[in-house]
């Protein structure tokens, strides 16, 4: 057997039992149903924002100001003791569920109401989060609900409608499948994501707090938060356009 020969059947032979390498997601493009690729959210850290994690009813503040912002409301509030649980301080005065904390100086915001979405339109934003969640592993849970929020696997946490000046309101939701969350802007009917991007190390539901110019600079941020994370981000809005940027992230594991 010539060199040559003895190569080509060494290669053959090693390629039955070798398996080919499996293709990681990390840079790979995300796609719709219609092969497009979606976008996905810049980041661009920003000092000053804080979050809040709740433990046992106590609110433990990691850095910001004195305003914590809920889903209901905002309130200024009051710190004590060492640094400990969350890496947080503990902290009076929270308001229920408050998870955003504004950058020192901040005023208190009036936090606007987020409309109720029909059901059908949750089960829209379910099918479109699946687009941009990693796919269900083989021991993925199995759903058995019939619930418009619990779709493919897919624990969906909010469908927030939000309006635009001069432009058509827009969906900002949430869902989380096998520990891994995700945040995704979609047009009002949920048939097209704009943008999104992944959360991970995340197993409890995730929550928006509703787009508002928190800190005054003339741009609208919003904030996503479960147990175990917070993540800021900032709206991009232009004629034509509509982007977010994660500004900070916080996380503090749920024994924490």
């Amino acid at each position: 057997m010539t060199p040559a020969l003895f190569l080509i059947v060494f290669a053959l032979g090693c390629g039955k039992d070798t398996p080919a390498p499996i293709a990681t997601n990390a840079s790979a493009k995300v796609v719709n149903a219609k092969g497009q690729a979606i976008p996905k959210a810049k980041r661009q850290t920003e000092q000053g924002w804080g979050a809040v994690f709740w433990r046992n009813a106590t609110a433990w503040k990691v850095g910001g100001g004195s305003v914590v912002v809920g889903p209901r409301g905002a309130t200024e509030v009051r710190t004590r003791g060492e640094v400990l649980a969350c890496e947080g301080i503990a902290t009076k005065g929270a308001p229920s569920h408050g998870a955003l904390v504004l950058p020192e100086g901040s005023s208190l915001p009036k936090v606007p109401a987020s409309p109720a979405i029909q059901a059908h339109r949750v089960e829209r934003a379910a099918w479109r989060l699946d687009e941009v969640l990693p796919p269900r592993g083989r021991f993925s849970a199995g759903v058995n609900s019939a619930a418009p929020s619990q779709q493919r696997g897919i624990d969906v946490g909010s469908v927030t409608k939000t309006r635009r000046h001069g432009a058509p309101p827009f969906l900002i939701s949430t869902g989380v499948r096998d520990c891994v969350g995700v945040v995704a802007l979609m047009d009002l009917k949920a048939e097209a994501t704009l943008v999104y991007d992944r959360i991970g190390e995340n197993c409890s539901p995730l929550r928006v707090l509703p787009a508002f110019d928190y800190d005054g600079d003339g741009n609208r941020e919003f904030a996503v938060f479960s147990e175990e994370q917070v993540a800021i981000y900032r709206l991009t809005e232009a004629p034509g356009i509509l982007s977010m940027v994660r500004i900070a992230d916080f996380a503090c594991a749920s024994g924490d």
